[in-house]
C-alpha cells in the first residue's frame, strides 16, 4: 500500500508586498491625522460656545434662587456674569464660574444686539436696561478710586427672561469656522456651529 505524500509550499510576503502594506497604513494614519487637525478649530469653537451656554444656565439658576438680576459683560476675548445689587452691577464672588472667563488666545467673540428677530408677544423691553445720565451718576457714587463702572450688554431676569442677543465665537486664522449662540427673550439658548455660513 503506497503512501501519498502531500507537499505544501509555504509562500511568504515579498518585500514589495510588505512595503505596499506599510505605504497603505501610512496613508491611512495621515488621513486620520489630517481629519483630526482639520476638525480641531470646529471642536474648539464648539467647546467654547457650549461652555458659555452652560455658565449662562448656571447664572439663570443663581439669579432665580437669589432673586437678583444677572448681567453679562462681553469683551473681545472674555465674558463675565455680574449681579445687580439695587444700585450698580458688580462681580458675584459666591460663584467662581460666573467670574471673568478668558478665552483661549486664538478665539474671539463678537456680540450683536441689532437686527435680531422681534417677538411682539415678549413682555421684556431691552431698552429699559439702558442707563441714562442720572442712573450712571448714581452708579458711580461709592465706587473705589480704581474701580471700573460695569455696564452689562445682556440682561437675565429672575423669571428667566433675557434680552435678545447673538454671540459669535471665531478663530482669526480659521475664518470659515464660527459658533453662534443666540438668545431670544427666554431660555434655552440656541447654538449653531457653522462653516462658511452653513450649519455643520
Amino acid at each position: 500500500m503506497s503512501q501519498c505524500k502531500y507537499t505544501r509550499k509555504v509562500k511568504g510576503f515579498t518585500l514589495i508586498e510588505v512595503m505596499m502594506v506599510i505605504v497603505v497604513i501610512g496613508v491611512m494614519v495621515a488621513a486620520v491625522q489630517i481629519n483630526f487637525f482639520a476638525n480641531k478649530p470646529a471642536q474648539t469653537l464648539e467647546q467654547q460656545s457650549e461652555r458659555f451656554v452652560a455658565v449662562f444656565n448656571l447664572a439663570a439658576e443663581y439669579g432665580l434662587l437669589n432673586n437678583i438680576e444677572i448681567g453679562v459683560v462681553v469683551e473681545e476675548q472674555s465674558y463675565q456674569f455680574v449681579g445687580f445689587d439695587g444700585i450698580r452691577w458688580s462681580a458675584i464672588p459666591a460663584e467662581e464660574n460666573l467670574d471673568t472667563y478668558q478665552l483661549p488666545d486664538t478665539v474671539t467673540i463678537t456680540l450683536n444686539l441689532e437686527d435680531l428677530p422681534i417677538d411682539e408677544s415678549a413682555l421684556l423691553d431691552p431698552s429699559i436696561f439702558v442707563p441714562d445720565e442720572e442712573d450712571l451718576e448714581q452708579m458711580r457714587e461709592g465706587l473705589k478710586k480704581n474701580e471700573k463702572l460695569i455696564i452689562p450688554q445682556i440682561y437675565l431676569l429672575t423669571g428667566g427672561e433675557i434680552t435678545p442677543f447673538e454671540l459669535t465665537f471665531a478663530i482669526e486664522s480659521e475664518p470659515e469656522y464660527t459658533a453662534r449662540v443666540t438668545g431670544e427673550y427666554e431660555l434655552p439658548l440656541k447654538v449653531a456651529l457653522e462653516i462658511t455660513g452653513e450649519a455643520l
